[in-house]
């Protein structure tokens, strides 16, 4: 029997703040259930669009432009009954190639079978200009109304076509209107476009490593795609006179800073956050704290957080958000579990990109002294995905120095730099750390100046773990 969808929303902090902190980090966990296409007796209607770069770039060598066919094929087969669908030619300009008019096609036999004779036909010849291809799309699912609207973005080349600002004008303009999957295939493209096309339009951005991996990524998109059924959850943020926000990121399961999408009505903030299937995704909540507006040795509420779907249906309760203020700094300085694992995952981040812009101007041994980092922070905090991209580009010796293989292929760094932001799922909230018994002078972070507890392994605010007596890691 078909079921409704479920929402939790659960919160982790440690409350306890010093009189010098100026801010409060919180982790939000967002799992929806019972919201797969076979769970759910109506699903919303769903529009999938293919974009794909057909540029002179795609021709050579031939194998790149015949993945593209392929793989759009493989998509429209795996396209259920009745969802919108068309695929577009992308060059310096954008054309439906399928179907004939901006009316999508509704997926059937017919037009699966239509649609594959006309993907076959695609050729490579022309430029690259990535803002008209977003247009494209938005126009394109502006004319054809369906709840939950994504597309599949492909390219080889740099947006070399574009003049200046289009990108990021188009990005503005599609923004909030559908959901991308960009993807980048051979050596000669430009990872940093396909992020800020993911991050705008909250989908994922990667490398393809192997032409014929791109077939099996196309449908794993799209069936991803055609599982969500809840077409969109806002996070609502409610702060106080004496708290404003400072950031919210998305950090699992990648990496996005969504700050500037919150919509703002005084100290009422809200967040879309896209359409949903059976998933869990997780937030990073930030914000400031006037400190000197506390009371010591009580709790005081610093904002709240509930979850909403549709126009104003409130699906959780409503989560607080709570500062105690202390002196003790067994108290304060005692990172919450979840949130110095993201930071973790922060300082993991800017290693791998670091490393790469070292890599890039040729400055080997920076590049691997920034990816030795890395693969450290991946191996502390259980990224396998991480390390499984970094040892492409690297070897570990025995005695933990670090040096870059030989014969590095572009589109290995490009999947490393992209993956950066792939995160570990953080364990599940704990609570309010307990008031520990220790001795001895509280710890001293050589990096940020940060004082914590004799005890503490890490330091709760750059994330850094501490070294013990011998300066070996503890």
């Amino acid at each position: 029997m078909p079921e409704t969808p479920s929402f939790t929303l659960q919160l982790s902090q440690n409350k306890y703040l010093a009189p010098a902190d100026e801010r409060m980090d919180a982790v939000l966990t967002v799992r929806v259930g019972d919201a797969g296409t076979t769970a759910v007796a109506d699903p919303p209607r769903t529009a999938e669009l293919l974009l794909v770069d057909c540029s002179s770039s795609m021709d050579w060598p031939p194998t790149k432009i015949e993945a593209a066919r392929h793989a759009c094929r493989v998509a429209v087969d795996s396209l259920r009954d009745g969802v919108l669908f068309g695929v577009v030619e992308c060059t310096a300009h954008a054309e439906l190639v399928y179907p004939a008019t901006p009316e999508l096609a509704v997926a059937g036999d017919r037009t699966r079978h239509e649609a594959r004779a006309a993907v076959s036909g695609l050729i490579a010849g022309g430029g690259t200009a990535m803002s008209q291809w977003l247009d494209l799309a938005r126009e394109l699912f502006a004319r054809n109304p369906a709840a939950i609207r994504h597309a599949v973005l492909l390219t080889d080349g740099k947006n070399e076509s574009d003049r200046m600002g289009a990108l990021d004008a188009a990005l503005d303009r599609c923004r909030g209107e559908f959901a991308c999957d960009a993807r980048g295939i051979g050596d000669d493209w430009e990872p940093r476009d396909l992020q800020r096309i993911a991050s705008a339009l909250r989908g994922s951005a990667d490398a393809v490593l192997e032409d014929t991996e791109l077939a099996g990524d196309f449908r794993r998109l799209v069936e991803q795609a055609m599982g969500r059924t809840v077409p969109d959850l806002r996070l609502r943020l409610t702060t106080m006179p004496y708290t404003r926000l400072r950031f919210v990121k998305q950090v699992f399961p990648t990496e996005v800073d969504l700050t500037a999408q919150c919509r703002s009505d005084g100290r009422v903030l809200e967040l879309p956050t896209g359409a949903w299937g059976d998933e869990q995704r997780e937030y990073h909540l930030c914000l400031d704290v006037d400190a000197a507006e506390l009371t010591r040795h009580e709790d005081r509420l610093l904002g709240t957080v509930a979850l909403l779907e549709g126009a104003d249906t409130v699906v959780s309760e409503r989560l607080p958000v709570v500062g105690y203020l202390t002196d003790d700094l067994a108290l304060s300085s005692v990172p919450d579990e979840n949130v110095a694992r993201i930071t973790g995952q922060a300082e993991l981040g800017r290693a791998v990109r670091a490393g790469w812009d070292a890599f890039e101007r040729e400055d080997r041994a920076e590049a691997a002294r920034e990816w030795g980092v890395a693969y450290r922070l991946a191996t502390d905090l259980g990224n396998a995905e991480i390390l499984k991209r970094l040892t492409r580009l690297i070897d570990v010796r025995e005695d933990g120095a670090v040096a870059i293989k030989d014969g590095v292929r572009p589109r290995d760094g490009f999947s490393l730099v992209l993956g950066s932001t792939i995160s570990t799922y953080t364990a599940e909230p704990v609570a309010a750390p307990a008031r520990p018994v220790v001795g001895g002078a509280p710890r001293e972070c050589v990096h940020c100046g940060h004082k914590a507890r004799p005890a503490a392994k890490r330091c709760g605010r750059c994330g850094e773990l501490f070294e013990d007596p011998a300066g070996a890691p503890s």
